[in-house]
């Protein structure tokens, strides 16, 4: 079956468990865009707890516009700063050196206005780190119904994921701060490496 999905910021394993158990995938792109999502926000594992990354936005939160048409806020060094706290959350784990080059690029050297494509770009790296190959279009036009399709546009897969059981893996602050399941899907290709893909397929997801 077809699936329709919202484009996150490094989405989290919820996400990319749908994605992945999908025939195919097809992505919102006519929609406006919704603040306070995890459009533009995702969380990571670090030494102090989970933390939360967000890439500000131009125009402020007020702003009505769609989410194709919205635009990064070059401020703060906000892109370098995210990758200061992702190699410090995860800068030790068993597969942060092997993957760690493919991600660095889109943060340190590369410079993205639009919010959409800097997700989009993301989401198919890590797709190519998953080496995992599936069929995906975008939306032309904005339908509030599709029939005969998943749709999971507007689902939180923060809230969901309370409903899913997350097996435990080995994390690194784990001892200090507990199991932390379902942040960004870089935790868990960092730690798991390979085997990330297998963890995504055995979650209760659907």
């Amino acid at each position: 079956m077809l699936t329709l999905l919202h484009l996150p910021y490094l989405p989290n394993d919820y996400w990319f468990s749908i994605f992945l158990k999908s025939e195919e995938v097809m992505i919102e792109q006519e929609e406006n865009f919704v603040k306070s999502t995890d459009r533009n926000r995702c969380s990571i594992a670090g030494a102090n707890g989970v933390l939360l990354l967000t890439i500000p936005i131009k125009g402020g939160r007020d702003t009505h516009r769609l989410y194709k048409e919205t635009q990064i806020a070059m401020v703060y060094n906000w892109a370098s700063r995210h990758w200061q706290s992702i190699r410090s959350a995860y800068g030790g784990a068993p597969f942060f050196e092997h993957y760690a080059p493919k991600l660095e690029p889109y943060f340190l050297r590369k410079e993205y206005t639009s919010l959409f494509a800097f997700n989009q770009e993301l989401v198919l790296v890590i797709l190519a780190m998953l080496k995992l190959t599936k069929p995906i279009t975008y939306t032309d036009s904005y339908q509030p119904i599709y029939e005969g399709i998943n749709d999971k546009r507007n689902l939180d897969f923060r809230q969901a994921a309370s409903a899913v059981n997350f097996p435990r893996y080995y994390q690194l602050f784990e001892t200090r701060n507990g199991f932390q399941p379902n942040l960004s899907i870089i935790g868990l290709i960092f730690h798991l490496g390979p085997q990330a893909k297998d963890y995504l397929l055995q979650l209760n997801t659907t």
